[in-house]
């Protein structure tokens, strides 16, 4: 078996963090000290372990946030999900790490410096600092990453070596131990294996000598499978009050790819995602955007409700954004085309049209228009769902634009005009019919060419007064 363990170092500041703009000064507070802070932070020369009290001389500007544990819980399961991507075998290890089995994985991603950048990569849309560790045992692999020792370890007979260089304050032990190791000289894990293993155990604890075995390998390392769930719900605290859409797509963002790594471990796909805009001192502000297809594409679902929350102005300051997915829905991987498909094409390109309009301008604005067997124009078409193609045959005798309710000509000299004098083009087309509704016509319609070059639709009534009506135009 082959370990990778993920360390998220900063992950109490990068729950906030990644919400905002790497430029942002940025520090979390825990009690009366700086608990973490941000590389913007850090240059105007705030530092973890500083008094909050302090700091503000330093760094008018820095954005003070109180821990969240829970955020960060959200955090790592989140982390975890997108890991089952490479892993069928994903483990937590909290506060601040997911450790993942991937000897099994190394065929499918083409080796292990493939399946490495696949995952470097991954995390570097995210906005975590992640520093990474491969091992024969978990243990060892964890104990890596802490020393950020990134060089991979891929047999257990390098692994001793490995470890021995590797300080003794990276052990999980209490302030007991810790002291006891200062006070035997003890400084390095190679130096606690020197010794004799049952001294040891007698002198430092049980515990510490477990944690060395199982590093090694020579004891079992249960980990807790973790398993994803099969909805969505997180939400992304701000650093500050949020004014503008744009800073509240910027956080929606991060939740829409954390939603993305899940549904790509599930193989599946989302048909509509609902937003919650948190305030200070009102009830959150929810909307939903929907697509015509199932999709798990982060930039496909960001479109989508960029439109949505551009409709509708913020009711008050954001503070918190969420985003809720309950309905997952079966998503199979497109077929690898050899050659283009313009039709493909043409159709992802109508889907994406339609989906931005209809969270622009409304659920029931946007539809599709089919044809139905009728032959009064006016009830010759019905609208329908605009991703379903249905009838499309039209007559090509007629226009495609018909006017709401026919238009009144004048006449002259017992001529239709409309601008001008008008030159009938074709013989009559007559429809009568309708008698069985009460809706019953009789006209005679004909092509006609105005003076401004426009070809319209026009018809007189055979009923009196046998007036002239323009019904439409040809584009």
């Amino acid at each position: 078996m082959l370990w990778l363990a993920l360390h998220f170092p900063r992950l109490c500041l990068d729950v906030f963090g990644r919400s905002r703009p790497a430029d942002t000064p940025l520090a979390v507070v825990e009690g009366p000290l700086l608990l973490a802070v941000s590389p913007a932070a850090a240059t105007a020369g705030a530092r973890a372990g500083m008094r909050a009290t302090h700091v503000g001389a330093l760094c008018p500007a820095l954005a003070l946030i109180n821990r969240d544990t829970a955020a960060e819980q959200g955090a790592l399961q989140r982390l975890a999900d997108r890991a089952l991507h490479y892993s069928s075998y994903v483990s937590l290890h909290p506060p601040n790490g997911v450790i993942l089995e991937i000897g099994g994985s190394l065929r499918l991603f083409g080796g292990i410096g493939a399946l490495l950048k696949r995952i470097d990569d991954d995390l570097a849309t995210l906005g975590y600092e992640t520093a990474r560790a491969v091992a024969p045992t978990p243990g060892a692999a964890w104990l890596l990453t802490l020393a950020e020792d990134d060089t991979p370890v891929l047999d257990r007979t390098r692994l001793r070596r490995r470890l021995a260089d590797l300080s003794c304050s990276l052990l999980d032990l209490d302030t007991r131990q810790r002291e006891a190791l200062a006070g035997l000289g003890l400084h390095t894990l190679g130096d606690c294996l020197a010794l004799p293993r049952a001294d040891l155990g007698r002198r430092l604890g049980g515990d510490l000598l477990l944690q060395l075995e199982r590093a090694l390998g020579e004891q079992p390392d249960p980990r807790r499978a973790y398993r994803a769930a099969h909805v969505f719900h997180a939400e992304q605290p701000l650093p500050g009050e949020a004014h503008e859409v744009e800073s509240v797509l910027f956080a929606l963002q991060r939740l829409l790819q954390d939603l993305a790594g899940l549904l790509r471990s599930l193989e599946a796909g989302v048909q509509q995602v609902d937003i919650r805009l948190h305030h200070e001192r009102r009830p959150p502000t929810r909307l939903s955007a929907g697509l015509q297809t199932p999709s798990r594409a982060p930039g496909r679902l960001l479109a989508v409700s960029r439109e949505r929350l551009q409709r509708q102005p913020l009711q008050a300051p954001v503070i918190a954004v969420g985003l809720d997915a309950v309905r997952f829905l079966p998503l199979a991987p497109e077929p690898v085309m050899l050659l283009d498909d313009p039709g493909r094409q043409h159709q992802r390109y109508w889907q994406h049209l339609v989906e931005r309009l209809t969270a622009r301008l409304g659920e029931n604005t946007v539809h599709g228009m089919e044809t139905v067997p009728e032959h009064r124009p006016e009830r010759a078409w019905k609208a329908a769902p605009p991703d379903r193609p249905g009838n499309q045959q039209s007559n090509s005798h007629r226009p495609l634009w018909l006017l709401a309710r026919p238009h009144l000509l004048k006449q002259h000299q017992g001529r239709p005009s409309w601008n001008g004098p008008l030159v009938l083009g074709s013989t009559p087309e007559r429809i009568e019919t309708g008698w069985w509704d009460g809706d019953d016509i009789s006209r005679d319609y004909y092509t006609a060419r105005a003076s401004t070059g426009a070809l319209i639709w026009i018809y007189r009534d055979r009923r009196p007064p046998r007036s002239w009506y323009l019904h439409g135009f040809f584009g």
